[in-house]
């Protein structure tokens, strides 16, 4: 389902000027996307102080297909790259955010177990039918083998084209779970960045 005709234009800032444009994205820690590999997204990953294992990414017809679909019930369709999904034991959805949604901190998201849902919840997915819509960092499909005795399933969006954002998420899943010693937890990644494997010339999108 890889086409190199699919054109993918990144969007990241409604300014006119481009040399506006890259002087806010730098001022916000953000820079042009480019295409990554597995190895490019692991350095990112270990430098941000994270572990590599659990790591997946999207394919190409997913990552245009998020475009067509609403974020949660009664949004307009839009793919929201910055994410955090939360699943119980029996894989149920209990939390959703996205960064466009407000920072964690002033929703107290994280405040409660379970982490509180704000702004409506997509129970479209349980936890297997949303991990199993991913690839890994090579490009083969995945197939999750869940961990029984599990609290807990995070799933984490993340791009290396906006590091300080994503930095800051793993950093509250993080934080998180270590002031909930006595609950176990599985944390998932899923690497929303252009991957190598997609084997495409162009991608065109509207972030």
């Amino acid at each position: 389902m890889k086409s190199k005709t699919i054109i993918i234009l990144i969007a990241l800032l409604s300014l006119s000027s481009i040399s506006c444009k890259r002087v806010a994205m730098k001022f916000l820690g953000i820079h042009l996307p480019t295409t990554e590999s597995r190895q490019s997204i692991q350095d990112f990953l270990l430098k941000a102080g994270q572990d590599t294992a659990n790591t997946f990414a999207l394919d190409s017809a997913l990552f245009v297909e998020m475009q067509h679909a609403p974020y949660k019930p009664g949004w307009d369709s839009g793919f929201r790259p910055f994410q955090i999904r939360v699943y119980d034991n029996t894989g149920q959805p209990v939390m959703q955010w996205a960064s466009c949604e407000g920072f964690l901190k002033d929703l107290k998201t994280f405040d409660s177990v379970p982490p509180k849902n704000f702004n409506g919840l997509n129970r479209d997915f349980t936890l297997a039918e949303d991990l199993n819509q991913y690839w890994t960092l090579s490009g083969e499909k995945v197939e999750v083998d869940i961990p029984e005795g599990v609290d807990y399933y995070v799933v984490i969006y993340f791009a290396n084209w906006y590091p300080r954002m994503s930095r800051k998420i793993f950093q509250n899943v993080q934080k998180y779970t270590e002031q909930h010693p006595e609950l176990k937890f599985q944390v998932y990644k899923v690497c929303v960045d252009i991957m190598e494997f997609w084997d495409i010339e162009t991608v065109v999108t509207l972030y």
